[in-house]
């Protein structure tokens, strides 16, 4: 376990913890967040765990019970299936748009991203991967140049970070899944638009389609 937090930003640092139990899978969804034991754990009182739930709640990993407990939210397959349908037609969309909008500069922050989460998936660090992967997708729809498509995106990160669990993906499949970002920012940077439609299609839809 980690040393117990100090108590500079103890409620950011808390939520940084259980997020990453979440992305690992050591928290997996319908489960309830154990507050007592992360409150002794950590040595914090109740209020900055609190304030830390209330913020992965807001964010779309926990559901909080009124008056009772907090729990990892569920996707169902149903649900992971229409999500990684918007996903794709909101990335392809932000790819094409970052090809026409995105400066010399934005290229290479995308590989830089891509480089150290490959890097944290071989060491092992499946939650820290998950972040970086989602960085990635992020920085892309940021920086298309079109703020509301970067706002949808945003909201639906915490869904399609639950989807990526819910696949299940062991580290080789998920090696493969991320050499694919650089062969996504070459067809992005040349402009191939029937590439990166594949590509997408292809990087997030394979689990529903196989």
């Amino acid at each position: 376990m980690e040393e117990l937090i100090s108590r500079k930003s103890l409620s950011d640092q808390v939520h940084d913890h259980i997020k990453r139990m979440i992305l690992s899978g050591e928290l997996k969804g319908g489960e309830r967040v154990p507050e007592a034991t992360l409150s002794k754990l950590f040595g914090v009182s109740r209020t900055p765990l609190r304030e830390a739930l209330k913020k992965l709640s807001d964010y779309g990993l926990i559901f909080i019970k009124p008056r009772s407990y907090a729990e990892v939210v569920i996707i169902s397959e149903e649900e992971a299936k229409q999500i990684a349908e918007v996903r794709t037609d909101l990335e392809i969309l932000s790819s094409k748009l970052f090809s026409k909008n995105a400066k010399p500069e934005h290229f290479k922050e995308l590989r830089e991203i891509s480089a150290k989460c490959l890097e944290l998936n071989n060491r092992g660090d499946k939650a820290a991967s998950f972040e970086l992967d989602s960085l990635f997708h992020l920085k892309i729809a940021e920086r298309c140049g079109n703020q509301c498509l970067y706002e949808i995106f945003e909201k639906l990160d915490a869904r399609i970070q639950l989807l990526r669990l819910n696949q299940q993906l062991n580290r080789e499949t998920l090696t493969d899944y991320i050499k694919q970002h650089n062969i996504l920012i070459t067809a992005i940077e040349n402009g191939e638009e029937k590439i990166i439609s594949s590509i997408l299609n292809t990087h997030i839809m394979h689990d529903f389609h196989s």
